[in-house]
């Protein structure tokens, strides 16, 4: 995959950070997406990622992004392509859950599950796909979880933002798949 590139959201920490090690690994070229971060914490996982790469080569670019914000997403897309010339691989990784009953869920913490997990998924592969239709194709991946299939006590919001990622994921291929 040499001179490929992929920005994986949520890419500092846990699952995301692991997904863009591999990538890395396999010579992709990676935008490590976080958010309100420490910079202890962004600077230990860009540098184990660079830590996969030839010293010469300067394939890792951290950037912070709400992705819950249009306006930030689309400054990340072009800070991404701007500094890699291409994007050839989304990965919609970045996730928050709230543990709390449904009838204890207040809307702000609602809102910041459903936002971050589906409309982030949205505005992400929307910014994606136009560049990617414009310049030869490319791939998206969407994260999902158990909670597709199976509700879990206390993750309603994470729950219903994992469903409508399921679903959002089935219509995007079936419109972007040609």
């Amino acid at each position: 995959m040499q001179g490929q590139t992929a920005l994986v959201t949520g890419a500092n920490r846990g699952i995301g950070k692991e997904i863009a090690t591999e990538l890395a690994r396999n010579g992709y070229r990676v935008a490590v997406n976080y958010y309100n971060d420490p910079a202890s914490l962004v600077d230990a996982a860009v540098a184990e990622i660079r830590a996969l790469q030839a010293p010469e080569q300067d394939n890792v670019l951290p950037v912070e992004a709400d992705i819950r914000s249009s306006s930030q997403v689309t400054a990340m897309f072009d800070r991404v392509i701007g500094a890699f010339g291409r994007l050839d691989l989304l990965v919609n990784n970045a996730g928050v859950q709230t543990w709390k009953p449904l009838l204890d869920v207040t809307e702000e913490e609602w809102d910041l599950v459903v936002d971050t997990n589906l409309k982030g998924c949205f505005l992400c592969t929307q910014q994606a796909a136009r560049f990617m239709k414009d310049h030869g194709g490319g791939s998206i991946v969407n994260l999902g979880s158990g909670c597709n299939k199976l509700a879990f006590p206390s993750l309603v919001a994470y729950t219903a933002s994992k469903g409508g990622i399921e679903m959002f994921t089935k219509e995007a291929a079936i419109e972007l798949g040609q």
